[in-house]
């Protein structure tokens, strides 16, 4: 008897903290960030502000991307511009299903009610107009200029408003933990390097910025809030299951000009260029192919260039698709 009641107490003692547990996350998942200042960006009419966040939205910064549904901005042809209606979804196993949000300037079920304010900060910050973390955007969104932000704004005001509702995100447990672990991006606004002939200057600015190639080709660790775990540039850390084969898996390459781990080290300019404008090698490829086929070629010259300037990092990561679970090779001696 006394042993079940030790049991019975440890039980009680483990039900205890994990609804603890349960509810800490629930709440801290939903802190808000209302307090966060807005950007001082205001939208403008002016054709060429907007033409400009054309570019922005549909090449550089990808938005176009995501803000489709999985189909649509899959089969997106170059120069087409599908209402941003939102609808694409990601079903992450451990983390739950997320769909994009409508991005038109519909009053109910777009963004607007939103002020120009507010629509800079979710796209800088990651905070919604509730002042909640939108979770995406503060990852996926590299920082950019307060002359292509007030652009973006500017392009996103000029559309057509469209009334369509997505529904909400879902989240597991572990996704709220990790959402827990994060924070609005801390995104100083760079200094503006504006888009006309090549140079280095501007491939650093895209590369580290709306271009978000740091982003993804650099190691992160999800369970403090996906923060830089390695050197920039130098490839993800794990591998990603690929959506279109269950039994295969995908990883972003190492970038920088290592002589031995650098996936372009032996590329040429012209063939880096070429790249960008044949499209994914695979299918589930993640790189937004369709968007990047849009940068000018002076753009993709300038990312080329700079990318030849950041230090070299020995980073093996891998063949960029593989069976899943892959492991290199232990050469014994």
């Amino acid at each position: 008897m006394k042993i079940l009641k030790i049991v019975g107490y440890g039980v009680g003692a483990l039900l205890v903290c994990i609804i603890g547990l349960y509810g800490y996350v629930e709440a801290a998942s939903q802190r808000s960030h209302a307090a966060l200042p807005e950007p001082n960006i205001k939208a403008s009419q002016d054709y060429e502000v907007i033409r400009r966040g054309e570019y922005v939205v549909h090449a550089v910064s990808h938005c176009s991307a995501c803000h489709l549904s999985n189909a649509d901005a899959k089969h997106r042809a170059t120069g087409a511009r599908p209402d941003l209606v939102g609808g694409h979804e990601w079903n992450l196993p451990g983390f739950g299903h997320f769909v994009s949000a409508n991005i038109t300037p519909d009053e109910e079920t777009g963004i607007g009610q939103m002020s120009d304010g507010q629509l800079a900060r979710a796209i800088r910050n990651g905070v919604g107009r509730d002042g909640k973390l939108l979770a995406f955007m503060s990852l996926c969104v590299g920082p950019m200029s307060d002359a292509d932000l007030t652009a973006v704004v500017s392009y996103l005001r000029a559309q057509k408003p469209v009334k369509k509702a997505q529904p909400a995100d879902q989240p597991t447990l572990i996704g709220k933990f990790i959402a827990t672990r994060m924070n609005p991006a801390d995104k100083t606004p760079p200094v503006d390097v504006p888009a006309g002939g090549i140079s280095v200057e501007r491939g650093e600015y895209l590369a580290n910025g709306p271009a978000m190639c740091a982003g993804c080709h650099t190691p992160a660790d999800p369970l403090r809030g996906f923060a830089p775990s390695g050197a920039a540039f130098s490839g993800e850390a794990n591998a990603d299951p690929d959506p279109t084969d269950a039994s295969m898996e995908l990883v972003t390459p190492n970038l920088t000009p290592d002589p031995t781990t650098g996936h372009i080290t032996a590329w040429t300019e012209d063939v880096f260029v070429n790249r960008f404008r044949t499209g994914p090698a695979y299918e589930g490829s993640r790189m937004p192919w369709g968007n990047y086929r849009e940068m000018t070629e002076d753009d993709v010259r300038s990312i080329f260039r700079y990318l030849r300037t950041v230090a070299p990092v020995q980073h093996e990561v891998g063949p960029s698709r593989r069976e899943l679970g892959w492991k290199p090779k232990v050469t014994s001696r």
